[in-house]
C-alpha cells in the first residue's frame, strides 16, 4: 500500500513540475519574445506637425459649437487607402476641416498592427500621403486588406488626448 502511495506522489509531483515549467515558459515568452505594439497612441499630441499636411482649399467655415470642456470635430476622408511597399508610403485622403476644434493624429491599423502614425494634423489641413512606420513594409505583402483608420483627438490648448476616438473601416490595397 505504501508503495502505491509513493508512486502516486511521484506522478503527482511530476505533473505539477511539468505544469510549473509550462507556466514559466509562457511567462518568459510573453515578457521577452512576443511582438509588442511599439506605437501606442500618445497621451499628448506630438510636438511635430505632420510634414505632409497641406491646407484644405476653400475651407473657411466657422468653427463648430462645442460644450464647455468638450470638443467638436468634422472629418473628411476616403475609405480607400493604397500602400506602396517600394516607396514606403500610403496614399489616402484624410482632412481635419477648419470647423474642428481639435487637433488630430491618424493611425492606419491592419490586423492589430499600426502601419502608419501621422504627426499632429491641425484644423484646416489634410493629408494625401503618409510615410509607413519603420519596418512596417515587412509586415505586408501585395494584396488587399481590411484595415481601419484610428483617429485620435487632442485639445488644441493643452495637447491632452480626448477620451474618445473614431475608428473608420477602410480597404487597404498594397502594391509593390
Amino acid at each position: 500500500m505504501e508503495r502505491k502511495n509513493a508512486k502516486r506522489n511521484r506522478i503527482l509531483i511530476l505533473i505539477l513540475s511539468l505544469i510549473t515549467l509550462i507556466a514559466i515558459s509562457v511567462t518568459v515568452w510573453a515578457l521577452f519574445f512576443r511582438d509588442k505594439n511599439e506605437n501606442l497612441p500618445p497621451d499628448y499630441a506630438p510636438q511635430e506637425t505632420e510634414i505632409n499636411a497641406e491646407p484644405i482649399e476653400g475651407d473657411d467655415d466657422a468653427r463648430l459649437e462645442q460644450p464647455e470642456g468638450g470638443g467638436a470635430v468634422s472629418l473628411t476622408y476616403s475609405k480607400d487607402v493604397t500602400v506602396s511597399l517600394s516607396d514606403k508610403t500610403a496614399a489616402l485622403l484624410f482632412g481635419n476641416p477648419a470647423r474642428s476644434s481639435q487637433d488630430m493624429v491618424v493611425q492606419l491599423i491592419i490586423q492589430d498592427t499600426v502601419i502608419i502614425q501621422s504627426g499632429t494634423l491641425k484644423p484646416g489641413n489634410q493629408v494625401t500621403k503618409l510615410e509607413l512606420l519603420n519596418g512596417a513594409e515587412k509586415a505586408l505583402s501585395e494584396g488587399t486588406y481590411e484595415g481601419k483608420l484610428n483617429i485620435l483627438f487632442y485639445d488644441r490648448n493643452t495637447g491632452e488626448k480626448a477620451i474618445v476616438n473614431t475608428v473608420i473601416p477602410v480597404t487597404v490595397t498594397v502594391t509593390k
